[in-house]
């Protein structure tokens, strides 16, 4: 009926193979089986991961616009005397430094943003830039070398989000995530997870989400529509992973992850199993 409001569900699979045989996934490229101790503790992991990449670049994103505001910050940009950001948890809510563009990069702008989403305080314009703490260069080294990691990108911008690696050892978890302009448009093809040493200057790990730049439609991605979730199906995993849910929440959409273990939900970034694939099961 005219001017009555549509609701659609958008369906992006990625099982390429059904539409062309050619692109049957790889034996050595098929997912290992995990049983369900396993699957548990990765989604336990998806969840956590998920949720701090888009806190980490949220904080990114509303930080960068607080400093904006600031008149020697847009002089600094134009004049080429700033090499990017990098986050750091802390109690009171996500630390974003904008670093100088200098060889041994030092802070020059400080921003403190709370877990809703707000700065606290104001944005500070450091009189003199300041040596980084220990965390922060090896952030920022991270920052910069997985900056000039050989991948295939699926768009002209990226965003870096940088993580201090929880396991044994240590070390730094870049991802790489697709930017876009286009309203409605989740750019999730393209993104990729790379494991730095503890220096942040070695790549030790890299690996791709998808296969192809495939592009979901988010929430209000075209006029008179509305879309109540995402589908895509996951040739790489057998449990949904933390881009997953990270686009998932970066999109405010539940996604539908088809995996060779079954179909997933992720809602408000939990997922859980709706339905099992009993050929998988262990």
């Amino acid at each position: 009926m005219q001017g009555m409001k549509r609701i659609a569900v958008r369906a992006v699979w990625l099982l390429s193979a059904l539409a062309c045989p050619s692109l049957v996934l790889a034996q050595e490229d098929a997912p290992a089986p995990m049983d369900d101790a396993q699957i548990a503790q990765a989604l336990l992991d998806a969840e956590a991961t998920g949720r701090a990449i888009y806190l980490h670049d949220q904080a990114a994103a509303v930080a960068s616009d607080a400093v904006m505001t600031l008149k020697a910050f847009r002089q600094d940009g134009k004049q080429g005397r700033l090499g990017g950001w990098i986050t750091e948890q802390r109690d009171e809510g996500i630390a974003v430094t904008f670093l100088s563009s200098d060889a041994e990069p030092r802070a020059r702008y400080r921003v403190t943003v709370g877990s809703e989403g707000r700065v606290i305080g104001d944005a500070q314009a450091l009189a003199e830039p300041a040596t980084l703490t220990p965390y922060e260069l090896g952030a920022a080294r991270a920052r910069n070398t997985a900056a000039h990691a050989e991948f295939a990108p699926c768009s002209r911008s990226y965003n870096t989000v940088v993580l201090a690696d929880p396991r044994e050892g240590g070390g730094w978890i870049a991802y790489l995530l697709p930017g876009t302009t286009k309203q409605g448009v989740v750019p999730i093809g393209g993104s990729y997870r790379l494991d730095l040493d503890a220096a942040g200057q070695k790549i030790v790990r890299q690996r791709p989400f998808t296969r192809s730049c495939i592009a979901l439609a988010g929430r209000h991605g075209e006029k008179d529509s509305e879309t109540v979730a995402m589908m895509i199906t996951h040739l790489l995993d057998p449990a949904p992973t933390e881009v997953h849910v990270f686009w998932s929440l970066w999109a405010r959409t539940p996604m539908f992850v088809g995996t060779s273990a079954g179909l997933w939900k992720i809602e408000n970034g939990r997922v859980t199993m709706t339905s099992r694939d009993e050929k998988e099961s262990p």
